[in-house]
């Protein structure tokens, strides 16, 4: 059962997702407090755990905002250091892949698809990196894996699929299908595919208040 903190940081990471708080904002630990109901020590912890994905910039005496959405020039770095990490570890974990394996990633392609049917941007840009991360971790990548869950979150920030759900789904099929039969340079090349799109997509712009 996820404690206090946990709860908190999942709905504030969803609305930072969803693009609900405008580039720069800061956030307030009493205000936050208040709307959820809790004291600031949750709210606190939340923050940092957020600033430690890169979700919210911490500033000394300061506290936090949240961080503007990469450049275009820039999403394309950093598609390209999340891409590399994600190739370097499909290509020396890939032998490691078995029948257990493919359906623990088919249970995330699953998610993704309900997601997507949902037509709810955060659920999707959440299963779309689960699905990833399953990936990874099925290839032996836990010691790469919070580096890259930081530049996931960078691309995060700019996640906007509204018009091609049906689209995103089949790139991640794809994916499968080609881990399925044990096609690793095609595999590889549907990877770096799928992520050079994402990279591609423009930013999310919804706003809410924080009271």
């Amino acid at each position: 059962m996820a404690s206090i903190r946990e709860e908190i940081t999942g709905k504030i990471r969803d609305e930072l997702v969803a693009g609900a708080f405008e580039a720069g904002r800061p956030l307030r630990e009493t205000k936050m407090a208040k709307r959820f109901g809790v004291s600031r020590g949750p709210i606190r912890d939340a923050f940092l755990q957020l600033s430690q994905e890169g979700f919210l910039a911490y500033h000394s005496n300061r506290g936090v905002t949240v961080r503007h959405p990469p450049a275009l020039e820039d999403r394309s770095f950093v598609a390209s250091l999340r891409s590399q990490i994600e190739l370097h570890i499909v290509r020396k974990g890939f032998e490691k892949l078995n029948s257990e394996s493919h359906a623990k990633i088919e249970v995330a392609l699953a998610a993704l698809k309900v997601a997507c049917d949902s037509e709810d941007v955060i659920e999707v840009a959440k299963a779309d990196m689960e699905f990833h991360r399953s990936i990874l971790h099925e290839c032996g990548g836990e010691e790469f894996i919070q580096t890259w869950r930081q530049l996931c979150a960078r691309m995060l920030l700019t996640y906007s699929r509204l018009e091609s759900f049906s689209e995103a789904y089949g790139e991640h099929e794809e994916i499968f299908e080609l881990i399925k039969n044990q096609n690793l340079e095609e595999t590889l090349s549907a990877i770096e595919r799928n992520i050079t799109t994402a990279a591609a997509q423009p930013a999310s712009s919804s706003d809410i208040d924080d009271k």
